[in-house]
């Protein structure tokens, strides 16, 4: 970049005295107007136009010769070394191919019909878990037609009606984080498709490649966030039902305690 600076400077200053040398030769004319004189007037005018001429012809000619070779090597710089042709249009097919091979299984996998349920309540319900739907409103609406509501407390104990409430808390969670992460999937697959368009044109510069390597990079990080949610959903899943068991045999072991004192009655009435 320094010599590309100096050269132009260079290239300034020649025209600069070119430009002065027309100017002399104009005062020249109209100072020196006597015939007399003409001949020597005349080879002097033609003496300062062939200096002019060679110096365009040499110094700013070599300089201009420089400046072509300078532009022709950062040109060579830049097709072979920096962005060469034939790799850019090689990793172009190679995402063609892989694009093409795996956008086939995908969408054959995604319209593969895996609904399993037969009454309508539960296809409801099924439908609004595999599309991905965002309505928490419906969904738990849903759920409670299919599995039902929290008993009243006239036909449950307390201690029943929590652990069902808490389940079915538990559950509708569960569902929830299932819908949001087949929301991102379905983003996810766009962003993908987006990403493979940009790489395909052949219109897209190559130095866009680095930012496309970047949102490709950020996309996977998110899917990766996203799995990381449903692990911990699944975890806490796991947690709420050894959580039910214990709460169980804590019944369990209450009840039994009840019945002891029930007995313990009996034998203390004979």
């Amino acid at each position: 970049m320094k010599y590309i600076a100096m050269t132009l400077l260079r290239n300034l200053v020649l025209r600069k005295a070119l430009v002065l040398c027309l100017v002399l030769v104009l005062i020249v004319t109209l100072v020196v107007p006597r015939p007399v004189k003409a001949q020597l007037f005349l080879a002097q005018i033609v003496g300062l136009l062939q200096t002019v001429y060679d110096i365009i012809k040499n110094d700013l000619g070599t300089v201009l010769n420089q400046i072509t070779g300078l532009k022709e090597r950062l040109r060579d710089f830049y097709q072979v070394f920096l962005f060469p042709k034939k790799a850019i249009e090689a990793a172009r097919a190679f995402v063609v191919w892989m694009s093409d091979a795996f956008n086939k299984l995908i969408h054959e996998t995604l319209r593969g019909n895996v609904m399993s349920s037969t009454l309508p309540a539960p296809q409801t319900l099924e439908a609004l878990l595999r599309n991905g739907s965002l309505d928490f409103s419906e969904l738990a609406e849903r759920y409670r037609t299919v599995y039902g509501a929290v008993p009243p407390a006239t036909d449950a104990s307390p201690l029943d009606r929590n652990l069902i409430d808490v389940d079915d808390a538990m559950a509708l969670n569960s569902m929830k984080s299932l819908g949001a992460n087949e929301a991102t999937i379905y983003l996810s697959l766009g962003a993908a498709s987006e990403m493979e368009n940009k790489i395909k044109d052949p219109e897209s510069a190559p130095g866009a490649a680095p930012f496309i390597s970047a949102a490709g990079t950020v996309a996977s990080i998110q899917t990766q966030a996203m799995i990381q949610k449903m692990i911990a959903t699944q975890i806490r899943q796991e947690a709420a039902l050894l959580a039910h068991h214990n709460t169980l045999l804590k019944r369990d072991a209450l009840l039994a305690s009840e019945v002891r004192g029930s007995i313990r009655q009996l034998l203390n009435k004979r």
